[in-house]
């Protein structure tokens, strides 16, 4: 199972946030003006592990320009893959997937929805692995992250619920597989 993510959304708080929140928080990405977006610790050591293992694909709305400054994807949980301007960049390795490109420009998708459909779906042929989406809830994607898990109050938490989500599911399909 990988787990596509919209991080703003799930993960990630502006400086405000951050400073009203109840646990420490670390910074995740700057930009000229200064800091921008953080996250928990517990959170950052989540993305550490599960980008470790290859299961984790951050979702963000912004340009590969943009991503560079997201210091925590080129140092601390370096992800595999990773979908930017909403889904129509693909990330492989760090590096831009030009046969995604070619595909997505083919398909004449011109929708926000449409659009991150498809790359969910080539995600999932890309690596044969199935694909759950922690996102917008009015995308209808094949597999969603249950949404009792967001708090819209508190993404903090929502990125705590949304890792032992994901750590169940994990021990659940092992466990089948026993």
């Amino acid at each position: 199972m990988i787990v596509v993510v919209d991080v703003a959304k799930w993960l990630f708080v502006q400086k405000k946030e951050a400073d009203e929140a109840s646990v420490p928080t670390i910074l995740v990405e700057k930009d000229r003006e200064g800091a921008t977006w953080f996250t928990s610790m517990k959170i950052l050591f989540q993305l550490k592990k599960w980008t470790g293992r290859r299961r984790f694909v951050p979702l963000l709305l912004c340009d590969e320009h943009t991503y560079r400054s997201y210091e925590v994807f080129h140092v601390d949980a370096v992800p595999s893959l990773a979908l930017l301007d909403g889904g129509r960049t693909l990330l492989v390795d760090n590096k831009r997937d030009e046969s995604f490109d070619v595909v997505i420009r083919e398909s004449g998708l011109e929708t926000e929805k449409s659009i991150l459909l498809f790359a969910l779906q080539y995600i999932e042929q890309m690596t044969n692995e199935s694909v759950v989406f922690a996102g917008d809830e009015s995308i209808e994607a094949t597999r969603i992250v249950p949404t009792t898990l967001l708090d819209k109050t508190d993404r903090l938490e929502s990125g705590r619920r949304l890792f032992e989500w994901m750590h169940d599911e994990d021990l659940r399909k092992e466990n089948q597989h026993d």
